[in-house]
């Protein structure tokens, strides 16, 4: 378990110890229910049903959900190479060329996401990830 990221939720780097996956790394994000507002609630009962009926290459793929009495808890991929946001306020501009592959990809998920009726509504460069290898995955916060 690592220090969370400066998201809120918070998001937690953490490591499985048991398991086929053991020794994976993965994202965990957790959600106290005390604050969570009923409309909270709603989107994030959503956000978890989508999560697990979406798989796509472009998509962030929820791994585990659980909960304890006052908290949520969803575990996600883990993607090295961060958000969109962060990369821009780090690097000058990104290619001519990179931005076509990422727009590619990104267009690939909202088109697979439309084609089971859910409109993907927080589109924003802090919600593009990108793996080690390159590319993008769409997440929510």
């Amino acid at each position: 378990l690592q220090e969370p990221w400066g998201f809120l939720p918070p998001v937690f780097l953490v490591r499985k110890i048991i398991g086929p996956d053991a020794g994976q790394l993965y994202a965990m994000k957790v959600l106290k229910k005390a604050s969570l507002k009923v409309r909270d609630r709603v989107r994030t009962k959503m956000e978890r049903d989508i999560l697990v009926e979406v798989n796509h290459p472009f998509i962030v793929k929820l791994h585990y959900a659980f909960q304890t009495e006052g908290k949520l808890y969803l575990i996600l991929d883990f993607l090295r190479g961060g958000d969109v946001f962060t990369r821009l306020s780090k690097e000058v501009m990104f290619t001519e060329e990179d931005v076509k592959f990422y727009l590619a990809e990104l267009a690939l998920a909202l088109d697979h996401l439309h084609s089971l009726g859910i409109v993907y509504r927080d589109l924003k460069p802090e919600n593009i990830l990108l793996d080690e290898a390159g590319h993008i995955k769409l997440t929510g916060r």
